[in-house]
């Protein structure tokens, strides 16, 4: 329970760290439980889809798993959800505001609560849309019992400073497409920003002209199909797998599939790129980039995307496709007319940004490239 001033601020400061990092939301729900003398905290996100987009939950793991798999998500099989939605964003409810004790005892969804040991809560959404509600909440074993007129103070005064959080980072994620499609917009780039869900999030103009035209790329509720449905297969399948991340070792940094259209001579390369990412987002941060070109496979094109992708320099590109082509830095050296210790700063900088730790690890994702 907070004591001081200083101990509220300090949960405050947890909020806006985690936003500009994008990393310790766990830390600020822990330290939101023990401020308002609560066992756990969550962030959840809800959408229009059934599956759950993003639930941050300081409990065993096996409990958000359950959660999800069981469908409460759902406001039908979930009376916490129900009072969470259609209500306006930062008003406070906790069980004695919703649900009876006599409904609490036979509902199955408090009987699975009870059993994980989280028989209360107090809860309030941080941001409600037509297509979305964040909401943040304390869980409380039933030992601890319901949240006191004071630790439902606490806990709404922390919540305004938690949307505060929550509205910067979706700020910074929204901005990081526009960001991204504005550098390849400068390289002449034909290329789509998707996030996590795979949903095309930012585009360059020259890609909305073509999904515009309808020939070989179209654009469904944000989401990629192509022209002819033999290639819709290969296109989701990639670029959902590419929204899984960069794994070490891992799959390649790109995949590559051609895309055909029935009033058009020739195929369309498009090249399916997996971004670095942080340790947690909202679901609008650049996750994938699909970039599309014609058959001319061109260096400059190619290390147009990687400065893009993964802010690597012209050089520190060029150099990658080097290493990716099985040259070594003292042959790269003496091609590019530098020193040695020029490039194996370079080589140190492309490990770095594209992580991997070798120059075999390298050339295995950017072989797709050559």
């Amino acid at each position: 329970m907070v004591r001081s001033e200083e101990q509220w601020l300090e949960v405050v400061d947890c909020f806006g760290d985690a936003a500009v990092t994008g990393c310790g939301w766990y830390y600020a729900l822990e330290r939101l439980a023990q401020a308002t003398g609560s066992e756990y905290g969550q962030l959840i996100g809800l959408g229009a889809e059934p599956a759950v987009p993003f639930n941050v939950w300081t409990v065993d793991p096996i409990i958000p798993k359950e959660f999800e798999e069981l469908g409460y998500g759902d406001p039908d099989l979930n009376p916490r959800v129900r009072a969470g939605t259609g209500i306006p964003e930062l008003a406070v409810r906790a069980e004695v505001d919703f649900i009876t004790p006599e409904q609490a005892r036979h509902h199955p969804h408090y009987k699975w609560a009870r059993h994980h040991g989280i028989g209360y809560i107090c809860l309030t959404p941080l941001i409600a849309r037509p297509d979305m509600l964040i909401g943040i909440s304390v869980c409380r074993r039933q030992e601890t019992g319901h949240i006191t007129s004071a630790q439902r103070n606490v806990f709404a005064s922390l919540a305004a400073h938690a949307r505060a959080a929550v509205r910067t980072q979706l700020l910074l994620e929204g901005d990081a497409g526009g960001l991204l499609v504005g550098a390849m917009e400068a390289m002449s780039l034909t290329a789509f920003a998707c996030n996590a869900a795979g949903h095309v999030i930012a585009m360059t103009p020259s890609a909305e002209r073509l999904v515009l035209s309808g020939h070989y790329l179209k654009l469904r509720k944000q989401v990629l199909s192509t022209e002819l449905d033999k290639d819709n297969s290969p296109l989701t399948d990639a670029v959902l797998a590419a929204a899984g991340g960069l794994s070490r070792p891992g799959a390649p940094l790109l995949r590559s599939l051609f895309v055909h259209s029935a009033s058009a001579a020739g195929p369309l390369i498009v090249d399916i790129v997996s971004l670095p990412q942080k340790a947690f987002t909202f679901g609008f941060r650049p996750q994938v980039l699909v970039i599309v070109r014609g058959l001319n496979h061109g260096d400059k094109q190619l290390v147009g995307a990687l400065r893009a992708g993964f802010k690597l320099t012209a050089a520190e590109a060029e150099v990658a496709l080097q290493l990716a082509d099985g040259q070594g830095p003292q042959t790269i050296a003496e091609e590019r007319g530098v020193s040695i210790n020029t490039v194996r700063t370079q080589v140190r900088n492309i490990y770095d940004k594209l992580g991997v730790s070798r120059q075999g690890e390298l050339a295995a994702r950017l072989r797709p490239l050559r």
